[in-house]
């Protein structure tokens, strides 16, 4: 996995680099709506979205016929017409790696960390830009992702257990789910992470958290006070949510189970879920803890993350027993003794969590939660 060398350039100038592409590419002004100050974030992040989207469909034909699969209206064309209307959604994808690139950035330390995090914008870019299912499998396997989305992710891991390269299974996967909705699905990732580089608040975080487990992660209420994300300081701006196995009616999840077959398998998928969270007033920074439950066990994993004002950067991570938990408190204890990295093996589960460094305010962080 070659990653792009940002290490000059500030999160708003990676922004602005890949607006200004978009612009030339499809000939529209995203500068003037992601800079407009007299609109909310999320304002500016509905209507961000909704133009480029209308952007990227307008080169695909609306009955698109490729090996002589015929794309028809499907339920996701509803999430299509929310995007287009500039309305609210509930998902905020999952992203999915095979095992060989999920075990590259598990080992990711120091600017490794924020170049991944950070450059998956320039993945996305490449591959909202393309206009038939040939064109977006190859950026899609070119990008180092295996899909976005759980509903894109079942049809071609389906496909590539079939028979199919790579290559064609991701192809079949876009054919068979439609590569607008495909398309817009990048999109919907894609806005957010540009929104959040623009902004110039300082101390905020982009994080990238992977369940190398069979476990679906939720963290239950999450949007909720009292729920099961809490906030020292700062606030949660978007948090990872999708479809627990691609179909509209099944529950949103945060994290996905993995597609597993053995140890080490190279045909094992593994599925991650993307946070921003950022600093919201006075001399405070973006801290908080979020509790992962699963669905079906009392397994449960804490991962911390901290960009406080002036003390160090840090995360942690820590295998939860099943009782009440008390957020506040396992916060304290957990910023207490949080790292740049920390890498432990509790009960047969690795838990890892690396930010870029201990300084400075904007952060990239990558984090696994794995069955060994």
């Amino acid at each position: 996995m070659q990653l792009i060398d940002h290490g000059n350039a500030t999160p708003r100038q990676v922004a602005l680099e890949i607006i200004d592409n978009l612009d030339a590419h499809w000939g529209l002004d995203l500068r003037a709506i992601i800079s407009n100050e007299a609109l909310t974030e999320n304002q500016r992040l509905k209507k961000l979205r909704a133009r480029m989207l209308e952007a990227a469909l307008s080169g695909i034909d609306e009955r698109h016929v490729d090996m002589g699969v015929e794309t028809l209206a499907t339920p996701h064309d509803a999430l299509i017409q929310s995007v287009l209307a500039g309305e609210d959604i509930e998902t905020e994808p999952n992203v999915s790696v095979t095992q060989h690139n999920y075990d590259i950035i598990c080992g990711y330390q120091g600017q490794d960390v924020y170049n991944y995090v950070f450059t998956l914008s320039k993945r996305l870019e490449s591959m909202s830009k393309a206009q038939t299912p040939g064109q977006l499998a190859v950026e899609t396997l070119s990008s180092s992702l295996f899909t976005v989305g759980t509903a894109w992710a079942k049809l071609t891991w389906n496909a590539w257990r079939g028979g199919q390269t790579l290559l064609q299974a991701t192809r079949t996967g876009i054919t068979s789910l439609g590569i607008k909705t495909v398309v817009a699905v990048v999109v919907i990732v894609l806005a957010a992470i540009l929104l959040y580089l623009f902004l110039n608040n300082p101390k905020k975080i982009l994080g990238v958290i992977y369940n190398n487990t069979d476990e679906v992660l939720v963290v239950n209420n999450w949007n909720q006070k009292g729920g099961d994300l809490y906030m020292e300081h700062g606030e949660m701006v978007n948090f990872m949510s999708d479809h627990e196995d691609g179909n509209l009616d099944s529950p949103l999840v945060q994290i996905r189970n993995r597609y597993f077959f053995a140890p080490n398998d190279p045909e094992n998928v593994i599925f991650g879920g993307i946070y921003f969270a950022d600093r919201n007033f006075g001399l405070r920074g973006s801290e908080g803890v979020m509790l992962f439950s699963s669905k079906s066990s009392d397994f449960r994993v804490a991962h911390q993350f901290a960009i406080p004002y002036t003390n160090d950067n840090g995360t942690n991570m820590r295998k939860i027993p099943p009782g009440p938990v008390n957020l506040s408190d396992l916060f304290r204890d957990m910023y207490n003794t949080r790292k740049t990295r920390v890498d432990t093996m509790t009960d047969g589960y690795r838990l890892l969590s690396t930010v870029n460094d201990p300084r400075g305010g904007v952060v990239g962080l990558v984090a696994a939660i794995g069955k060994v």
